[in-house]
């Protein structure tokens, strides 16, 4: 007994990855009843499987599941299995050789997601400072046109990609799944991707809200100043996401009620429309190698033009914007007293008054003779 297929969703990261997660994992009773299966058990476990895979910064801590028990959990369970974990992404040959042989004989497809690089340049930025970096945008947009050998290359372009986990894979099992241009139907991506992985899409149930917000341009630089005075302290990986992301991004700066959205710049325009017509051409060279599902028109670069640079604002526009975080984060926090004192005062209401104290006969003889005495 032992699954008919494997599908490895490896992102690329800020392509739907988590929206496609979401509904993964809030549907999965449901999808089991299709005949898949999502070994070792669990999206945390997936991670953490992945994180063992992938060694480093990601397998620092105590683990739930090595990538030994998702090969377990593979052989031993009929259908098909689907991992989802966009670490898989940057995965060097050497790894992706093991994941493949270790899973074999069962047939492994890879499905690589892609969005047009005037989306993802900066979206890929803000990820870095979500990180823990303080590279400025003007030095980060010069890095990635001038060297071409960036860790964002090697997991955003889907050539790149493919150029690792191709000589690995039977052909046409790397699949390219385009994300929609804005404005499309939000279920137009996970329709797509059901037509790879071979679920039926319509499933009861859908995440509500943005499930991984962009950072205004305003919040944006506020958080990579932060990055460079906090110095050495809240190291990655924990005790930054811990401290760091889920405090201030999460409570102050994700929530600004109109962040103005940060674009390409004028002068990086040409580059990114002529690179990403690159992308489409390679896509178009490698047809009978790669499955490309969706339309190579999206990949073209949806040039949104940022009036100003991060680096532009001046303190006072900055000031302004941080004390409108710094707000927004204490609403959060009187919110949460709120909802504590709630669950207290419902808590003492079940338990009841308080009982009498009782003490025992020679304590109350000692307590009386105080009092009288």
């Amino acid at each position: 007994m032992t699954a008919s297929a494997i599908y490895l969703h490896i992102g690329a990261p800020k392509t739907g990855t988590s929206f496609l997660q979401r509904m993964i994992w809030l549907n999965k009773e449901e999808l089991r009843a299709q005949g898949f299966f999502f070994p070792p058990g669990s999206r945390r476990m997936q991670f953490d499987a992945v994180s063992d895979l992938r060694g480093g910064i990601w397998s620092e801590n105590q683990l739930s599941a090595t990538w030994d028990l998702v090969v377990e959990r593979a052989h031993l369970n009929e259908g098909v299995a689907v991992i989802s974990e966009e670490l898989l992404c940057g995965s060097p040959p050497e790894v992706i050789e093991r994941i493949v042989s270790s899973l074999a004989p069962i047939p492994v497809h890879v499905v690589h997601a892609a969005r047009d690089f005037a989306r993802q340049v900066p979206a890929e930025w803000q990820q870095w400072l979500r990180s823990r970096s303080t590279t400025t945008y003007e030095f980060y947009l010069d890095r990635l046109r001038d060297v071409p050998d960036q860790s964002f290359w090697q997991t955003q372009d889907p050539s790149k990609v493919y150029a690792r986990w191709g000589p690995f894979l039977e052909p046409g099992h790397f699949h390219v799944l385009t994300v929609p241009p804005p404005g499309s139907d939000p279920s137009l991506l996970w329709q797509r991707f059901c037509s790879i992985v071979g679920f039926d899409p319509d499933v009861p149930h859908a995440p509500d809200g943005m499930q991984n917000p962009s950072l205004g341009l305003a919040e944006a630089e506020l958080l990579r100043r932060f990055n460079v005075a906090i110095g050495d302290r809240f190291p990655m990986r924990d005790r930054y996401i811990r401290v760091v992301r889920d405090n201030l991004m999460r409570d102050a700066l994700f929530s600004a009620p109109e962040p103005a959205k940060i674009g390409v710049p004028a002068p990086y325009v040409p580059w990114v429309r002529e690179r990403s017509q690159q992308m489409v051409d390679d896509l178009a060279a490698l047809a009978g190698e790669v499955d490309v599902v969706g339309s190579p028109e999206d990949l073209a670069a949806n040039v949104v033009d940022a009036v100003r640079l991060p680096s532009e604002l001046s303190d006072s526009e900055l000031l302004d914007a941080a004390i409108a975080a710094w707000i927004r984060q204490h609403e959060v926090f009187e919110q949460r007293m709120d909802e504590r004192d709630a669950r207290r005062a419902e808590k003492a209401g079940q338990a009841g008054p308080p009982a009498p104290v009782s003490f025992p006969r020679r304590v109350r003889g000692a307590i009386a003779r105080r009092l009288r005495g």
